[in-house]
């Protein structure tokens, strides 16, 4: 699905008329697009998947992916010396990130996967022109129901790509997804903290909330991106303890497991002290914490130079984790990881 290569798209009306040069011209569309924000989870069933067949068992398939945007693998803290704005830059063209989600799709069908939780994925971003990711994946890879959640959505500056693209105004509608077999029956959006006003104008990390019908056992998934560690950590235990059915999260997490040693100087923002709160807790079933953490077949980034685990999926204790793997395709900078849970019903 092809928009305005702007980003503008139908609020195009809306920008023209505020009408401001320089700085206000670009804070006043900023503005105005943080007033039409849509941070409301949208569920759409895919009718045409809707015959496709699967097995009725206790036994589910979850893959958590982040897909950076379709930019691609690079080696964020080797070789290259962009930062990510900068390497979202290079997509070459919409049948860059067309190819890129055919491979993803194609992974996710090799891998027979029930439930898919997607994060850094894209509704309405320059970068990727305007592409809007989830309809076509769910479709390309056979799902019968998604849903997604805006993290971001705004307006900001310019970017000089030269060429035929030139100079572009930069939108960036991105989020979090779930796709399923099974039915979704209702989806939130929600926030970790209260807003702030830079939040209300840009957008903040969030978490993506389904409740999902498993052959008549109602669960709760959640795909997210944690940013700061202890704030979403405690947000998720909260989340456990509040809930009355069996809840599973998962996403890029930024988590340390806390006996790993020699941690290297990029990642001390991560506290290894968020993962103890989800241990403390014991309201889930961490597979992380089961096996040697310095075990380089569990790293999920950087994809062309591993050198941490960096996504996770974790259920509660109520559900059985049979199989928990990592998946080598190198679509992103992430790996994919798959678990195998078996859910009472």
């Amino acid at each position: 699905m092809k928009k305005n290569k702007t980003g503008l798209g139908n609020k195009a009306a809306l920008f023209a008329a505020a009408g401001f040069a320089g700085l206000a011209g670009m804070v006043g569309p900023t503005l105005i697009n943080a007033a039409l924000s849509d941070m409301n989870a949208e569920v759409v069933t895919i009718e045409e998947n809707l015959n496709n067949s699967y097995e009725e068992t206790t036994e589910i398939k979850i893959i958590t992916y982040n897909i950076a945007h379709c930019r691609g693998s690079y080696d964020f803290y080797g070789k290259s010396s962009m930062n990510d704005l900068e390497t979202n830059m290079t997509i070459e063209s919409p049948a860059a990130v067309y190819r890129c989600l055919d491979d993803v799709a194609e992974m996710l069908i090799k891998e027979d996967a029930d439930i898919v939780l997607i994060q850094e994925t894209d509704k309405d971003a320059t970068w990727s022109f305007g592409i809007d990711f989830m309809p076509y994946l769910a479709r390309k890879a056979g799902f019968n129901y998604y849903a997604y959640g805006a993290k971001y959505d705004f307006l900001w500056g310019g970017y000089p790509y030269g060429g035929e693209r030139g100079w572009d105004i930069l939108q960036f509608n991105m989020g979090n997804a779930i796709m399923s077999r099974y039915p979704i029956i209702s989806a939130e959006n929600k926030a970790f903290d209260k807003r702030s006003l830079l939040d209300w104008i840009a957008g903040e990390e969030r978490y993506l909330d389904a409740v999902i019908d498993i052959h008549g056992k109602l669960t709760r998934v959640i795909s997210t991106h944690f940013n700061f560690g202890e704030i979403e950590t405690r947000k998720m235990i909260q989340e456990a303890e509040n809930s009355s059915m069996p809840l599973i999260f998962g996403g890029t997490l930024h988590l340390l497991i806390p006996t790993e040693e020699d941690v290297p100087e990029e990642l001390k923002w991560c506290k290894a002290n968020a993962m103890k709160l989800l241990y403390d807790s014991k309201l889930f079933s961490i597979y992380m914490l089961t096996v040697n953490p310095n075990d380089t077949s569990y790293y999920t980034s950087d994809t062309e130079n591993l050198y941490w685990t960096a996504d996770y999926i974790i259920p509660t204790n109520d559900i059985w984790i049979r199989d928990y793997q990592v998946i080598h395709a190198e679509l992103s900078d992430h790996l994919p990881v798959s678990a195998t849970l078996i859910i009472s019903l």
